[in-house]
């Protein structure tokens, strides 16, 4: 069995480590500002248990047959998997691709709408794997999902909606932005590489009350050397594992997916008490043997937190393209950084994060991606993390939420060889309108710091 545990820092039984994340301290908003924003649903987030919606392959949601070249499917989402007949403004989806037959890529966005000058995800023929897509709903509740090149079979399942107005009884979630960092490495564990079929159970505890006010957690989710072709699976544990995939990879292939994996609290009774009572808990199921990474970058509470963020979806809009010097000039060299200033039409000053697909094409050497905050004094450098893992002339993406706040700008850094690189936002998080500017993210330093991580463990 494995049983590890970090906490403080101090590591326990040979766990990896887990470095703190820095407080952020502001003013208290008040009262009745909390209560308004409690009481209003727009925005807010409702994780469903993942559910398939469309399936090529089978027929469902969509014809029996692949997608072929300069097509689309206006796929039906709203009353179905989970997500409300009305009152949505946007879901979230995994969208997985398997069995093209050329090089291409395929965009979600909303139906009703002229296709946008994006992607949502990019692959090679042949290709395996899967992106993480947050998309606003068109007519109809239904989303287009177009191919360019060849034909592919697609599958799509959803993990969440956001709601459009205040229609919805009760609020959801709100997101919490915390400094990126790699919680979990299973290359550092003593037991070696998890074998086809292992179940992973991992728990973050967080100081304070906070660890009840978790309902789910989101991270960039990473699958390394895989033996063969298999999936990754990620979902609370509190139920059987789901028939849904969060990563799908290829024998050899280090694949990430940015996922939103609700939580189910510890209880004190497992097996070896490995986690503590209240924190939040998950499970990975690996299909193949495989390494598992596991990048934290944020929570959905139950909104309770005073610096929970509501989402504002947007049509799909290009905002980096460095072959046509946008956002950034020429392919980034080796161990480059480049800051990205986000457009002024696409944020306010109440903006804190940016919900983006970012795409690598055809790095020169294998390398990896990293995107953090520009000027942000919370995040002072390039965090241990990683959003993308590409390959020597691979094209691939995956969806990032970028933290943007205080100067709507973002960092991006190349580890090695040189890389063009996209960006195309879809939407934003923001702090609900009428909070005191005292009250948002690094603003003015008062009494109530941000809840930290305090502690890991898995078994």
């Amino acid at each position: 069995m494995r049983k590890f545990r970090t906490v403080l820092g101090v590591t326990l039984a040979g766990a990896c480590a887990l470095t703190a994340v820095p407080a952020t301290a502001s003013a208290a908003p008040s009262t009745a500002l909390q209560q308004q924003a409690a009481a209003d649903s727009t925005g807010t987030y409702y994780p469903v248990s993942p559910a398939r919606l469309m399936d090529t392959r089978s027929g469902l949601g969509a014809p029996k047959a692949k997608l072929g070249p300069l097509s689309k499917v206006d796929l039906q989402v709203a009353g179905r998997g989970g997500v409300p007949g009305s009152g949505v403004g946007a879901v979230v989806l995994n969208v997985t691709i398997t069995g093209p037959t050329m090089d291409s890529f395929v965009t979600a966005y909303p139906a009703g709408e002229s296709r946008p000058d994006a992607s949502s995800i990019n692959f090679a023929k042949g290709w395996l794997g899967s992106n993480n897509v947050t998309v606003k709903l068109g007519a109809g509740g239904k989303v287009s999902v177009y191919n360019r090149n060849g034909s592919t079979d697609v599958v799509v399942d959803v993990v969440g909606y956001y709601a459009a107005d205040n229609s919805f009884p009760t609020p959801g979630g709100q997101y919490e932005w915390y400094e990126p960092d790699r919680v979990f490495d299973t290359r550092l564990d003593p037991e070696g590489k998890p074998p086809a079929g292992t179940t992973l159970e991992y728990s973050l505890e967080f100081d304070g009350d906070t660890n009840s006010h978790v309902k789910a957690l989101v991270f960039n989710l990473t699958a390394v050397a895989p033996a063969k072709a298999g999936f990754l699976t990620a979902w609370s544990g509190a139920t059987a594992r789901p028939t849904s995939s969060t990563v799908n990879y290829g024998a050899g292939v280090n694949v990430p997916n940015l996922a939103f994996v609700q939580t189910t609290p510890c209880t004190g009774t497992e097996p070896g008490q490995w986690c503590t009572p209240g924190a939040p808990k998950f499970k990975v199921y690996t299909s193949a043997e495989a390494h598992v990474l596991v990048d934290f970058v944020g929570v959905v509470d139950d909104g309770a937190s005073p610096f929970g963020m509501r989402f504002q979806p947007q049509s799909p809009t290009r905002i980096v393209d460095s072959r046509a010097n946008k956002g950034i000039t020429g392919a980034l060299g080796a161990n480059a950084t480049a800051r990205v200033q986000v457009p002024a039409e696409l944020v306010t000053e109440d903006t804190g994060v940016a919900v983006m697909n970012v795409t690598a094409v055809k790095p020169t050497r294998n390398t990896v991606i990293t995107v953090w905050p520009a000027d942000n004094p919370a995040i002072p450098g390039k965090p241990a993390t990683s959003n993308l893992n590409p390959y020597t002339n691979q094209v691939v993406s995956n969806a990032v939420l970028g933290i943007i706040e205080p100067t709507a700008a973002f960092n991006v850094h190349n580890h090695t060889g040189s890389t063009h690189l996209v960006a195309d936002l879809v939407g934003t998080f923001y702090y609900p309108t009428g909070e005191p500017t005292e009250a948002r993210g690094i603003a003015a330093r008062g009494q109530l710091r941000k809840a930290e991580v305090t502690g890991s463990s898995h078994r």
